[in-house]
């Protein structure tokens, strides 16, 4: 498991993971091209900061996909914000009252990624939204399976 250090303080004892996931892979990648240009850009008036870009670059990759993990238990989703401070949302299958995928023209067409909405019952919004996840409708498809196996 990719991110077994943030689930074991999390789960139950009986209680696996079945499914984790992160932002996609084409979205950090996109991230860290947008900062590496604007390290170039900067280079001739302002090198310090260009060399603080270019170090952002490389730290930001790694950061994204740390700081946002997403997973499908028996029994509930867990999705996992943060590194340093954090932030943990558990959302148990029988609470959820449907799940909406976006996917943007520019995000499907050049990330490759999508949004997918979860909302739960007594709430007039989408309490957690799963942004730049890469198969947005995949991952739907395994939460609604994992849901149904309950």
């Amino acid at each position: 498991m990719l991110y077994e250090a943030i689930w074991k303080k999390v789960l139950k004892p009986e209680e696996n993971i079945i499914e984790e996931f992160t932002l996609g892979k084409r979205y950090i990648l996109l991230v860290q091209i947008m900062l590496g240009i604007l390290g170039l850009i900067f280079l001739p008036i302002f090198w310090v900061f260009s060399i603080i870009l270019f170090l952002l670059t490389f730290f930001m990759g790694w950061y994204l996909r740390q700081a946002n993990a997403y997973g499908f238990t028996e029994k509930r989703v867990l999705i996992h914000k943060g590194w340093l401070s954090t932030h943990l949302t558990s959302i148990d299958y029988d609470k959820i009252t449907d799940v909406t995928v976006i996917e943007p023209f520019f995000g499907r067409l050049i990330c490759k990624t999508g949004h997918m909405s979860i909302n739960t019952a007594g709430t007039g919004f989408y309490e957690v939204v799963l942004k730049h996840i890469e198969s947005p409708y995949e991952i739907k498809k395994k939460l609604d399976s994992v849901r149904e196996v309950k």
